[in-house]
């Protein structure tokens, strides 16, 4: 049974939001339903989904034909959902000829609108039908400000993250706490990094630093990572972009395993959250370390065999001393998630996969792979344990990221009146960098000048301009890869270097 299935039901029931107001609205989606029940049952009958009398009983006729038969239909303003009577079935048919791709993607053509089939042991089965607003009974979009807005606060759950949105616009949150490991899986574009920014700024807008304490591999040259460059929860060398010190950071987190389990015997006590509402001033911070593209851990000859043992270990024991993994790929292989790792990751969220190898991999089905270019990007599967849901994940912008950073971030931002202006920051790239406005090397030279976040910005608002510096005019050449943004004279940008 799939959880959003039953909310569906329970819905139906009125045990879980109110009737739409709009007595028109309603009117319309029974008119609707009524059509589209039409259009499915006789389309079924034209495919012989049905059951009629040989000759020497019956004609031929309409007469002679039992029919699929729907007891009800739910409606909402994603989907209108079809209960199909599974008691009165047509002698001869099962569910599993319904089930079809074939017949799924006729009914589909049909109602012209997407068409799929959904079955539970205790919510019976369910044909579905998309209607104009959602992609699969699924909003195709979600802010995360409206999550931040619905944040369910009266929650006591530590580490609370959101998955997104389902069917019938229900926003779901789960304790990272709980899962405690997750495996973030899914081909380049389809979603993975945004969602994963989501759960970050969700943590440290939710937990101070003393409660909180995070960790960063991402050896794509640290770009997603840089964002969090400055907050209060990281840990000492926490932002890891270089293999070099991939190693001593999961040896860090495999000590700390070590210790707070040692002392968790000592106290006499299970887990984390009991030992500090015994300790409350002398606390255990959470620890969640978010590896980007695992790939270039798992598949380097000098890091693979350390790498797997640490986390193989972490992520089996971490959980009673709070600490938590969470792995992303766009590789989803077996080379990539080796056993003995993806054991110990309990909760998946699977996006958009090229074939069905390698949603197996993440969710031991071939769900993902039936994500298509019609699938709205972030649109992913979550599976732990029993419960599976087809979610829809929030959007968060870099500016977005940028805000909230900023916002809990202990490193304060200057005054106005005390800022350094443009063309000072400008000057001393020119001078020093040769012309390189690396936002990590400026803040070497600036000092508590100026934040880190005001030279990003300031060289985001800059990008593809002209400036002026003590009357020469230099163009902002945008950063392509590694190499950063550069000021150009401007009358080198269509010549030769002088």
């Amino acid at each position: 049974m799939t959880a959003s299935l039953s909310d569906v039901i329970q819905s139906a029931k009125g045990k879980l939001f109110k009737p739409d107001p709009d007595a028109a609205l309603k009117r319309e989606l029974a008119k609707e339903a009524k059509y589209y029940a039409q259009v499915i049952l006789k389309k079924l009958e034209q495919l012989d989904i049905c059951y009629r009398y040989p000759k020497s009983q019956k004609d031929w006729s309409s007469s002679g034909i039992m029919k699929v038969q729907f007891e009800r239909a739910v409606t909402t303003q994603e989907a209108i959902y079809f209960d199909i009577d599974t008691v009165r079935l047509p002698r001869g048919i099962s569910l599993s000829k319904i089930d079809n791709e074939d017949v799924l993607s006729d009914l589909s053509v049909a109602c012209r609108r997407p068409v799929r089939f959904k079955m539970g042991i205790d919510s019976g089965a369910w044909l579905i039908l998309e209607r104009a607003g959602g992609h699969f009974g699924v909003p195709r979009s979600i802010k995360f400000s409206d999550i931040l807005e619905n944040w369910p606060d009266r929650s006591r759950k530590p580490l609370l993250v959101p998955l997104g949105v389902g069917e019938n616009r229900t926003l779901i949150y789960k304790s990272l706490a709980e899962m405690p490991h997750a495996l973030v899986g899914g081909a380049t574009g389809a979603g993975k990094t945004t969602f994963i920014h989501g759960w970050i700024c969700s943590l440290i807008t939710k937990n101070g630093p003393e409660d909180l304490k995070l960790g960063f591999i991402d050896l794509k040259g640290g770009v997603e990572a840089s964002f969090y460059k400055g907050i209060p929860h990281l840990l000492e060398d926490g932002i890891v972009s270089g293999k070099e010190a991939v190693i001593p950071l999961l040896e860090q987190l495999y000590n700390v395993v070590e210790e707070r389990l040692k002392r968790l015997e000592k106290s006499n006590t299970q887990n984390i959250a009991a030992y500090n509402y015994r300790h409350r001033k002398n606390s255990m911070a959470r620890i969640i370390l978010f590896v980007d593209e695992l790939a270039n851990v798992m598949l380097d000859r000098e890091l693979k065999k350390d790498a797997q043992s640490l986390l193989a270990d972490i992520t089996a024991r971490g959980r009673a001393p709070g600490v938590h993994c969470v792995l992303s790929t766009q590789r989803p292989e077996v080379a990539v998630v080796p056993g003995l790792v993806k054991a110990n990751l309990d909760a998946r969220a699977a996006f958009r996969v090229s074939d069905n190898a390698s949603s197996m991999v993440i969710l031991d089905t071939t769900e993902a792979a039936k994500f298509d270019d019609t699938s709205p990007q972030g649109r992913y599967i979550y599976r732990r344990g029993l419960e599976r849901y087809e979610m829809q994940a929030p959007l968060i912008t870099a500016n977005e990221i940028k805000r909230i950073v900023r916002a809990v971030s202990v490193e304060p931002e200057p005054e106005s009146d005390d800022k350094m202006l443009p063309e000072d920051i400008f000057r001393v790239a020119i001078e020093q960098l040769g012309g390189s406005f690396s936002r990590d090397a400026m803040f070497e030279l600036l000092g508590d000048q100026v934040t880190q976040a005001y030279l990003t910005d300031l060289g985001s608002e800059y990008d593809s301009k002209v400036v002026t510096v003590d009357g020469k005019r230099y163009k902002m050449q945008p950063s392509a890869g590694r190499r950063p943004r550069m000021l150009i004279p401007i009358e080198n940008t269509g010549g030769k270097d002088g």
